[in-house]
């Protein structure tokens, strides 16, 4: 993040006269518009016609982008463009641009134009009911390294909302572009990215550029996104500038959002078999000092914020670690494919903490968690914040945590003598296995609002570590746990954190889990 006078140093020089989304031809154009833009009001919306705003979710999902109507299909081109309909929830409306090579230098910026012939309308919608309302977002569709077919890879729909996946990953949790006076006794800010520009590739190209604008009553912002899909790794950098209207009273910077209904710590709802139901089972957090962190989810009956400090933030990230089948058992969701997403700053963030926000959460269509970087200085109207960061999206853990031991499994039990509840955490991992069985790691423990007998350390044949203790809440309210696992005086595991909720929190189901009105 940079100052105003900086920024103003750094300013690129292009003409002036960029006054409208169909002047952008490149990033700094656009971030020439969007501090423009942000010395005017924001702009509203085209509000959702009729049918679209009465319709149901089975009514959204009878739109289908015809994909032979797609934006350079079967031009031999790496990436094809496919735009999303609005209606239902999807309220907002975008516009659509490609920014195509022209000999002379300049692209050439070409509209996407909206056309109810690029969609199907399966009955008994009638598309001739149906106004031409715009564009809610677009997808990508390329092909991964060594494929034939082409897959969806990245998707822009709802506010400023993205996800993507590499080849051995589904979608799962997904991404925005910032989040404003998130979790604060308020309403929250949701900025929009309200129009795109697609930048056309070569036949040859394996990457892919997104140009964005982002727009509320806070903020005018400029996104740059170069996506590079892979088979392993699907990779996003970012590049922003943000131009500020007023102050908010909190940013949240990179914030991923996902879901986490039951699984490790708490038990399902009655008549569902199915383990664990989520898209991430922790956050993981990787500074300076402090190296790793790892926080398992905890959903308690009411919203829960937490915040963990940092000297210098080098990566975080919702993590899904649990890839077996059978600890999810669901064939329709393959929440054991979801990917996890990591956030890797191009310089290290100083100044702020990590925050994560934990909802009750109604079922697993809905996100209910959320976690992004919160900078201690707000910016003003005349501050500019300039962001470059990386986003991953990949399976299992990120690839350079590789040697200090993993919490891979988290065990809750009630059913000792109450208020006593029995905690077990399974340690794994490199930095373990050399250790003997004659010479057991040392366990540091922090406890808030509690109480808990001396651990008991236990070794597996494979050289895991597991801890065992009966934890004792001191008051009705969450405890804060935290373990990490040392050898002399070098830590040998990641720092596992838990909330643990002082009793099973009671929830609401609806009848699609306990079969049961």
């Amino acid at each position: 993040m940079i100052s105003a006078d900086q920024a103003s140093a750094d300013a690129p020089d292009v003409a002036p006269a960029i006054q409208s989304y169909t002047d952008v031809h490149n990033f700094d154009q656009l971030c020439v518009l969007a501090k423009a833009l942000s010395k005017k009001p924001v702009a509203p919306t085209p509000p959702l016609p009729e049918p679209l705003a009465s319709w149901n979710y089975d009514d959204y999902i009878k739109t289908s982008f015809k994909s032979q109507r797609a934006t350079w299909f079967n031009q031999q081109l790496p990436f094809w463009l496919e735009t999303f309909h609005r209606g239902f929830v999807q309220v907002d409306f975008v516009d659509l641009f490609t920014l195509i090579p022209a000999s002379d230098g300049a692209p050439v910026c070409q509209r996407i134009k909206f056309s109810k012939r690029d969609f199907n309308y399966a009955p008994p919608l009638d598309a001739a009911s149906i106004p031409d309302a715009g564009h809610a977002g677009v997808k990508i569709v390329g092909r991964f390294p060594g494929q034939t077919d082409a897959e969806e890879v990245l998707s822009f729909l709802g506010s400023s909302y993205f996800r993507a996946r590499s080849a051995d990953c589904v979608y799962g949790a997904s991404v925005r572009g910032l989040a404003i006076n998130i979790a604060m006794n308020q309403a929250e800010e949701f900025p929009d990215f309200r129009a795109f520009w697609i930048r056309m590739p070569s036949r040859d190209d394996d990457e892919l550029t997104v140009l964005a604008h982002m727009d509320s009553a806070s903020v005018s912002g400029a996104y740059q996104f170069r996506l590079k899909p892979g088979n392993e790794i699907t990779r996003v950098h970012v590049d922003a500038k943000l131009y500020f209207r007023s102050d908010p009273e909190k940013l949240g910077i990179a914030p991923i959002t996902s879901m986490w209904m039951w699984g490790d710590g708490l038990k399902r709802p009655p008549k569902d078999a199915r383990p664990s139901v989520h898209d991430s089972d922790g956050l993981l957090v990787r500074s300076a000092k402090q190296r790793w962190t790892w926080r398992a989810f905890a959903r308690q009956s009411y919203p829960s914020v937490t915040s963990i400090g940092v000297d210098q933030l080098l990566g975080f990230g919702m993590i899904q670690r649990d890839r077996e089948f059978l600890h999810y058992d669901d064939h329709n969701a393959r929440y054991d494919k979801r990917p996890s997403v990591w956030v890797t700053p191009d310089q290290p963030w100083s100044g702020g903490n990590i925050e994560l926000l934990e909802l009750p959460g109604a079922h697993e269509g809905v996100d209910n968690l959320g976690a992004y970087w919160v900078p201690d200085k707000i910016p003003g109207p005349e501050d500019v914040v300039s962001l470059g960061y990386t986003i991953d999206f990949f399976a299992g853990d990120p690839s350079e945590h590789n040697v200090l031991a993993k919490a891979i499994e988290l065990s809750v039990d009630r059913s000792k003598v109450a208020p006593s509840v029995e905690v077990k955490v399974r340690f794994a991992g490199p930095a373990l296995r050399v250790l003997p069985e004659s010479s057991p790691p040392r366990i540091q423990s922090e406890l808030v609002r509690g109480s808990m007998s001396e651990p008991v350390l236990t070794r597996s044949e494979s050289g895991d570590w597991t801890v065992t203790a009966k934890v004792t809440p001191s008051e009705e309210a969450p405890v804060e746990l935290k373990w990490q696992l040392f050898s002399g005086t070098e830590p040998v595991s990641e720092n596992f954190q838990y909330l643990l909720p002082p009793t099973e929190p009671e929830f609401v189901y609806p009848a699609v889990y306990t079969r049961q009105e």
